[in-house]
């Protein structure tokens, strides 16, 4: 029998701040089910691929696994992309192995938006949740899962956006296409929340394409002059040509 394909499932790059304690976590289900995790533990690779922690036992609760990391496991260490961490996860008597890529950093970049901004743009939207909801965050988090993991694909180094404002519109367009595109499928397909859904999803294109941010390019908490381009859209300028990494 071979083995199961698991969801492990990763939101983006692991980001670690340096000189930090924290948890890295990591959620693993198959048919909405979580898995029966009896043990795991994670090992963490430099960009170099020298072993930072090897095999260390993480916490199990169900089908999550956590990882802790010291905060002198990363201190005095370069910042730098193209970390990985690695996980061996025992399910039903068989070690699975689950990888992510990681970036070691100052710090982490967290949602301008929350759920009273979303009814501030729209109040109807808290009253109109699936009854399997219980409020709007998982819109939130994945609209900003995406719109993070769409500039970490483009090698845009996010973590290092110092003006966190500049993704409201973004978020706000990206949030409100999902909400309207799942109302549109538990109503009428043609009513609309599908035409807002339709129009928050190209206003989200607009918005991602003139993202400008504060930039600390070294992470040494100085900001590099003034606001950058933050997608990698090729923008038309007399100006100097950037590089990102």
């Amino acid at each position: 029998m071979s083995d199961t394909l698991w969801n492990a499932r990763f939101f983006g790059p692991t980001m670690i701040e340096r000189g930090k304690a924290q948890d890295v976590f990591l959620s693993i289900e198959r048919s909405g089910s979580a898995a029966s995790i009896s043990s795991a533990t994670y090992s963490l690779y430099d960009q170099d691929g020298a072993t930072v922690k090897d095999a260390v036992s993480c916490t199990v609760d169900g089908g999550s696994v956590t990882a802790t990391i010291g905060a002198s496991d990363t201190s005095g260490k370069a910042y730098a992309r193209n970390w990985l961490i690695q996980f061996d996860v025992t399910i039903s008597g068989k070690v699975y192995r689950f990888y992510n890529d990681a970036v070691l950093c100052q710090a982490r970049l967290y949602s301008p938006v929350g759920q009273s901004d979303l009814i501030a743009r729209h109040s109807d939207v808290v009253n109109l949740v699936a009854t399997s909801k219980a409020n709007l965050q998982d819109y939130i988090d994945t609209a900003f899962s995406d719109i993070t993991g769409q500039m970490y694909s483009d090698a845009v180094p996010f973590w290092r956006f110092r003006t966190p404002s500049a993704l409201r519109g973004p978020m706000f367009a990206r949030c409100f296409e999902l909400i309207f595109r799942d109302y549109s499928t538990l109503f009428d397909a043609g009513d609309r929340y599908s035409a807002l859904s339709d129009r928050y999803a190209e206003q989200y294109d607009r918005e991602m394409e003139r993202l400008r941010s504060k930039i600390d390019k070294d992470e040494d908490n100085i900001l590099d002059g003034n606001s950058v381009p933050a997608t990698a859209t090729i923008h038309l300028s007399s100006g100097p040509r950037r590089r990102w990494l």
